[in-house]
C-alpha cells in the first residue's frame, strides 16, 4: 500500500500539465467577465497552474526569466513607497497582473506539444478574440450599457471606492466623452475592458494570433472563419477612433509578413497588402480618418500625454531607484501621472531600475523569438509590437497575458510542426 502511493504522487509529480485552467480564462472568458471578474482572468488561471508547478520537478525556465523575476521582486520594494490604503490596492492588483503573466508563462514553457498543441492555444485565443469583437460590438449597438456584477456586490466599499477597482467589477459597453467644445460627445467601444484603448491593445496584440492559427493546417471553414473574425472586428475597431491600435496594428502586419516574404511565401505577402489596403481604404471612406482629427482637434490628448510624460520623468528623479510604487495625481492636470503608458508607468511607479528589467524582458522576448519557423512568426510579431506600444499604452492587464504566450510560444516550440 505504501509503495501504491509512493508511486501515485510520482506520477502526479510527472503528469502532463492540462489545458482547463487556460482554455477556462480565455475561452470562458465571458463567464468570468459577466461574474466581474473579466479583469482577474488571469489571476483566475494561474492559481490552478501555480498549484500545479509547485509539486512538479521538472519545470524548466530560460534565462531570460530571472529578468522579470526580479522585475516582480522590484515592485514589492517600490511598494514601501505607497501612502495610502487605495494605492496599495491598486497596487495589489497590478501586481497580481504581474505575477499571473509569469505563471502563465512558465506554464506555455513547460506544457507538452502533444497535451497543448500551438494550433489549440491559438485556437483558444481566436475564440478571446471573438469575445472582444462582440464587446466591441456592444460598445457599439448599446454604448450607454453597463453591468452590475456580482463581484461589485460582494466587494467592500473601501475597495470599490478605488477608481481602478470600480472600472473592473462594474463593467461598461463604451467609454461616452464629451471634449468641450465639440459638436457631439464621443462613443467609443470598451466591452469587454473598462478603458477604449485596452480593447484597442487587445485587438491589435490578438490580432497575429488569428493569422497564425489561420496560416496553420486547420479546416477551410476554420481559416475563413478566423479571418471573418477579424474582418468584423474592423467595425468596432473603426468606432474607437484608436490611433496607437492602428499603428500597432499596421506595423506589426506588416513586419510579420516582410519576414515571411523573405522566407519566400510571397503569397501571404500580397494577401496581407491587399487586406490592409482594403481595410485603408474602408477607413477613408467611411470617415475614420476624418473623425480622428476631429477628436484630436477638440480634445488635447496630444498635449496632455506629452505633458503627463514630461511630469513622469521629473518626477521620478525623486526618487530614480524605486519610483512612487503607483500612479499619483499629476500636479497641473486632472489625470493620474503613470496612467498614459506602460513605460512611464512602470518608470514613475518602480523607478527606473524597476524599468530597465519590465523593457529588458519585453525586449528579450522580441528579440529571442526572432526566428520563430514557420507560422509562429506572426506570434513573434506580438513582443515586437509591444515593444513600442509600451510608449502609449497601459499593459498591465491581460495584455500582458498575450504578449507572454506569443512570446513562450514563439520560443519554446521553435521544434513543433503545427
Amino acid at each position: 500500500m505504501a509503495l501504491l502511493v509512493t508511486d501515485r504522487t510520482f506520477d502526479m509529480r510527472q503528469a502532463p500539465l492540462p489545458a482547463w485552467p487556460f482554455v477556462f480564462a480565455f475561452a470562458g472568458f465571458p463567464v468570468l467577465w459577466l461574474m466581474g471578474l473579466g479583469g482577474f482572468a488571469g489571476v483566475v488561471a494561474a492559481l490552478p497552474v501555480l498549484a500545479l508547478l509547485l509539486v512538479r520537478r521538472d519545470i524548466r525556465l530560460p534565462g531570460g526569466f530571472m529578468l522579470w523575476a526580479l522585475f516582480l521582486g522590484w515592485t514589492v520594494l517600490a511598494a514601501t513607497q505607497l501612502d495610502t490604503s487605495g494605492r496599495m490596492i491598486g497596487f495589489a492588483f497590478r501586481f497580481m497582473s504581474y505575477a499571473a503573466a509569469a505563471v502563465l508563462f512558465v506554464y506555455i514553457w513547460n506544457c507538452r506539444p502533444d497535451v497543448f498543441p500551438t494550433r489549440r492555444i491559438c485556437g483558444v485565443m481566436v475564440l478571446f478574440l471573438t469575445w472582444v469583437v462582440v464587446g466591441g460590438y456592444l460598445g457599439v449597438l448599446v454604448p450607454r450599457g453597463s453591468i452590475t456584477t456580482p463581484m461589485e456586490m460582494i466587494l467592500p466599499g473601501g475597495i470599490k471606492a478605488n477608481s481602478y477597482v470600480w472600472e473592473l467589477v462594474h463593467p461598461k459597453f463604451a467609454e461616452i466623452q464629451y471634449p468641450w467644445g465639440a459638436p457631439r460627445p464621443y462613443i467609443r467601444p470598451s466591452a469587454p475592458f473598462a478603458y477604449t484603448n485596452a480593447w484597442g491593445s487587445h485587438f491589435a496584440l490578438l490580432a497575429p494570433f488569428a493569422f497564425c492559427y489561420a496560416s496553420m493546417p486547420v479546416r477551410r471553414w476554420q481559416r475563413f472563419g478566423t479571418l471573418a473574425v477579424v474582418a468584423a472586428g474592423l467595425v468596432p475597431a473603426f468606432a474607437t477612433l484608436n490611433r496607437g491600435m492602428f499603428l500597432s496594428l499596421g506595423v506589426g502586419v506588416v513586419y510579420a509578413a516582410v519576414r515571411l516574404a523573405k522566407r519566400g511565401q510571397i503569397f501571404l505577402m500580397t494577401a496581407v497588402g491587399a487586406l490592409l489596403s482594403t481595410a485603408l481604404y474602408a477607413a477613408y471612406a467611411t470617415g475614420v480618418f476624418e473623425l480622428i482629427s476631429a477628436r484630436t482637434e477638440y480634445s488635447p490628448t496630444n498635449s496632455s500625454r506629452t505633458s503627463l510624460y514630461l511630469e513622469a520623468y521629473h518626477r521620478t528623479m525623486d526618487s530614480p531607484l524605486v519610483g512612487a510604487g503607483g500612479p499619483r495625481p499629476s500636479e497641473t492636470l486632472n489625470i493620474s501621472v503613470g496612467t498614459q503608458g506602460q513605460f512611464w508607468n512602470v518608470m514613475f511607479s518602480y523607478g527606473f531600475v524597476g524599468l530597465a528589467l519590465f523593457c529588458g524582458f519585453i525586449w528579450w522576448l522580441a528579440l529571442r523569438s526572432r526566428h520563430a519557423p514557420g507560422p509562429l512568426l506572426w506570434l513573434h510579431a506580438v513582443p515586437v509590437m509591444a515593444s513600442f506600444m509600451i510608449f502609449f499604452y497601459g499593459l498591465d492587464g491581460s495584455q500582458l497575458l498575450v504578449i507572454f504566450i506569443a512570446g513562450a510560444l514563439a520560443i519554446s516550440r521553435e521544434r513543433e510542426v503545427p
